[in-house]
């Protein structure tokens, strides 16, 4: 049957579906925008400063200066810091290199985390110069650091507050940021607001969803450079989602509704694609899930904690599988692209509460009641139009 409908104006084109909203939609919509709006005042984006920490005036006149010392003991501190380098005599190692972490957090409130102990062959004496590269990850607090030897001498004591930047026993200097926290704040209110909008128009089965989704990868990947991390999410958004959204557009511009121009033909999968669709992210998540364990990087935010650095690996590993499984149902309009964005949001939910990222948890709440929202639509409008070309179940009697 030849479409013979009469292609509308651009404008009036978005008018109609502006008008096509219903009132749920507009009050789910705008209840998340105020939503994040409120978590960005409640949960703000802080700066947690790069700072080197010079120790100076070790105890040489107590030591003989060629004794090596091997143990850092933090008992006494208060709050919580991260130590991701060092130097030592002008020249910059990884942490790994001399504790065998790619970074190490020290919290008051965790014995475990208290005594800190160089690897096998590894040591300092009074002769050396060492600076800690740390940033503090509390609101306030102060390290108490002592350097020993297994005989419990000591090269060094200090309690060290990070207010005061400079005494006889050490010295505090600080990187400047990239950017200040309040643009990543913004970003995330701006990331919340455009992948809504985004998920709404999918629901409405629009392809202008698409338009919307290339200003989300945009903000997505500012917020990676800014916040210099997830460079693979951002790898995957440049070289998957931007040209998945460029080429889904044009293919669901070529399928609209016969009755209604606004809406896109979608249908369903089988359940043979059901099951090679999910054997297929079961293999992804087992199988780079397990080479993420074996990488070793700096700045994970789970260096010291073995058991939750490898949780964390086959999560990312299992939400990236599930991402491009939903990009590319996406892509050909299957329904079950719902369920992807479930298992995906709450995924993510995880590694926001991980990441402490409060406000992008209001995105996810949005996911997860829109996904449902957009699953029965998708489904009735299925039900309604067979793919078989028999007769909708709502078509009138002839």
């Amino acid at each position: 049957m030849e479409n013979t409908q009469t292609k509308k104006p651009f404008g009036e084109r978005i008018k109609n579906l502006f008008k096509s909203f219903t009132l749920y939609e507009k009050i789910w919509f705008f209840s998340i925008v105020i939503l994040a709006v409120a978590f960005a005042f409640i949960f703000p984006e802080t700066d947690e400063p790069d700072y080197n920490l010079t120790l100076k005036n070790f105890n040489s006149e107590y030591v003989n200066t060629e004794k090596t010392f091997n143990i850092i003991d933090f008992n006494g501190t208060q709050g919580e810091f991260v130590i991701d380098g060092i130097k030592i005599d002008d020249k910059e190692y990884a942490l790994t290199d001399y504790f065998g972490y790619s970074e190490y957090t020290i919290d008051g409130e965790s014995p475990n985390t208290l005594t800190l102990k160089f690897k096998s062959g590894k040591s300092i004496n009074a002769n050396n110069k060492i600076t800690f590269f740390c940033y503090q990850d509390s609101d306030e607090g102060t390290i108490s650091l002592t350097i020993t030897n297994d005989n419990n001498e000591i090269l060094y004591k200090s309690t060290i507050s990070f207010d005061e930047k400079e005494t006889d026993s050490y010295l505090i200097t600080q990187k400047s940021f990239m950017v200040s926290a309040a643009w990543i704040t913004l970003l995330y209110v701006l990331d919340v607001i455009l992948n809504i909008a985004c998920e709404l128009l999918i629901s409405k089965q629009s392809k202008w969803n698409f338009i919307v989704s290339l200003g989300v990868e945009v903000v997505e990947i500012l917020v990676c450079v800014f916040c210099a991390y997830r460079f693979a999410t951002m790898a995957t958004t440049l070289f998957f989602w931007i040209p998945c959204d460029i080429i889904s557009f044009i293919l669901w511009n070529k399928h609209p509704d016969e009755q209604k121009e606004e809406l896109t033909v979608v249908k369903k999968l089988t359940p043979i694609q059901d099951v090679i669709i999910i054997a297929a992210i079961a293999v992804w998540t087992v199988g780079v899930g397990y080479l993420l364990t074996l990488i070793e990087v700096e700045g994970g935010i789970f260096a010291n904690n073995v058991v939750m650095k490898n949780i964390a690996c086959y999560l990312d590993a299992c939400v990236s599988a599930v991402g491009i499984a939903n990009g590319l149902l996406i892509l050909f309009r299957y329904r079950e692209q719902w369920i992807a964005w479930y298992i995906s949001a709450i995924i993510e939910t995880v590694i926001n509460i991980m990441a402490g990222q409060w406000i992008l948890l209001v995105l996810k709440a949005g996911y997860l009641t829109n996904t449902t929202y957009g699953y029965i639509k998708w489904t009735k409008y299925i039900k309604n139009h067979p793919a078989d070309g028999s007769k909708p179940l709502d078509a009138p009697a002839a």
